[in-house]
């Protein structure tokens, strides 16, 4: 007897075998695919019909529709945020617009990037500037809101911290009605991100953790503050309808940790925490963390702050190799990710190597459960469809 998708997700995250192998693509906006690559997909699928459009106008990333979710059979969908990485809003009305290649896509009314006479755009939003290079792929930030912030006064004057109201309410209620009855997994998602680097820079937010604690402690304790209230409206709103709700926070790039462990449990672990346990007094709600990089050091934490699902799963890092993850955390951490190396293997690789890569680590991660497949983070613009086919295919296929 077959597992519907939401029966399937729960098993995985409970440690527990299924059918099959769970598979997300598009859950959220961590395990998703560029445009560009999303459309040689449809393409090369035969699917002629729908529209594609951005997911998250920050990385351009397409938003999965029905037809590729039941050709790839893919287990997930997203209640996403309704202000973007970009500071797009995701509550307004849509409008046809141009990639740089040409590809016509799906936008929100409330993107609206002023091209430059170099060919590239620029975005202001918010006290933010970021610039989609000419021919790139994504927009990158650079001017952050707070890069100038030295005291406390200096963030209350430029931060707000008020978080959502009436309007993100409805939007969440029209979300949850359109989701309702649906078998999918539901992943929720606030934009809880703890990347105080994002909102300072990274080179300002490094400094802060060690010349001002003060200033990041309050930022810290302030910002959880507002991911608590805005997860109470989309609670309120939503209810049952979610199973999972997403949290934000690199930690590890690729040779070791960006931080450390002293600090993180200093500025980051408690407001985690906090955060989490609030999470889990009003819902049923599991939690995934998304955290990049090299991370293993930080995992034993992650699982005593209440982590129940671990995004990306980037084991192409330092000290964070397959076998020794599942052996050591496998029992008490759901490893969502890790499916294929975004990379190497999946844009550079041929079709049986991705192929021979997705076996290998489905049989290491799925023993017991606790695994549901998606690549390491997104698929990227320029990865041959081919690999992406395969991929999907060979997971779909995998007997456990």
């Amino acid at each position: 007897m077959e597992d519907t998708s939401k029966e399937r997700i729960r098993r995985a995250i409970n440690h527990k075998e299924s059918d099959k192998i769970p598979v997300d693509l598009g859950g959220s906006i961590q395990s998703t695919i560029h445009v560009y690559a999303y459309n040689e997909l449809k393409k090369a699928l035969g699917i002629k019909d729908g529209v594609i459009e951005i997911m998250d106008s920050f990385i351009l990333a397409a938003k999965v529709e029905d037809s590729i979710r039941e050709v790839l059979q893919i287990d997930t969908v997203p209640i996403l945020p309704p202000i973007d990485a970009l500071g797009v809003r995701n509550d307004v009305g849509k409008k046809e617009w141009k990639m740089p290649n040409g590809l016509k896509v799906i936008v929100s009314e409330d993107f609206n990037p002023v091209k430059q006479n170099d060919g590239s755009y620029i975005l202001e939003k918010g006290g933010y500037k970021f610039k989609l290079p000419k021919e790139g792929y994504y927009f990158d930030p650079i001017e952050y809101l707070l890069q100038d912030a030295n005291t406390i006064e200096d963030i209350e004057k430029n931060f707000d911290f008020t978080g959502y109201g009436e309007r993100e309410a409805e939007y969440f209620k029209r979300e949850a009605e359109r989701l309702k009855g649906m078998d999918k997994a539901v992943i929720g998602d606030v934009f809880a991100s703890f990347s105080a680097e994002d909102i300072f820079g990274y080179e300002k937010a490094f400094i802060n953790l060690i010349l001002g604690k003060d200033l990041t402690k309050y930022f810290m304790e302030r910002l959880t503050d507002m991911f608590i209230r805005n997860f109470n409206i989309f609670y309120d709103s939503v209810g049952d309808i979610a199973d999972i709700m997403m949290m934000h926070k690199d930690m590890g790039n690729q040779k070791g940790c960006m931080i450390s462990p002293d600090l993180a449990k200093e500025f980051f672990f408690p407001n985690f925490k906090r955060f989490i346990d609030h999470v889990k007094k009003r819902s049923n709600y599991y939690v995934m963390m998304h955290n990049c990089g090299s991370i293993y050091e930080f995992i034993p934490e992650l699982i005593d702050c209440g982590v129940d699902i671990l995004n990306p799963v980037q084991f192409t890092a330092n000290n964070m190799n397959p076998e020794k993850l599942k052996k050591e955390f496998g029992k008490d951490i759901c490893f969502w990710g890790g499916g294929v190396d975004t990379q190497h293997v999946l844009p550079f690789g041929t079709e049986e190597e991705v192929r021979k890569q997705v076996r290998k680590n489905a049989k290491i991660f799925s023993n017991g459960g606790g695994f549901v497949f998606t690549p390491v983070h997104c698929i990227q613009a320029k990865v041959p469809v081919k690999n992406i086919i395969a991929a999907f295919d060979e997971i779909n296929n995998f007997k456990l």
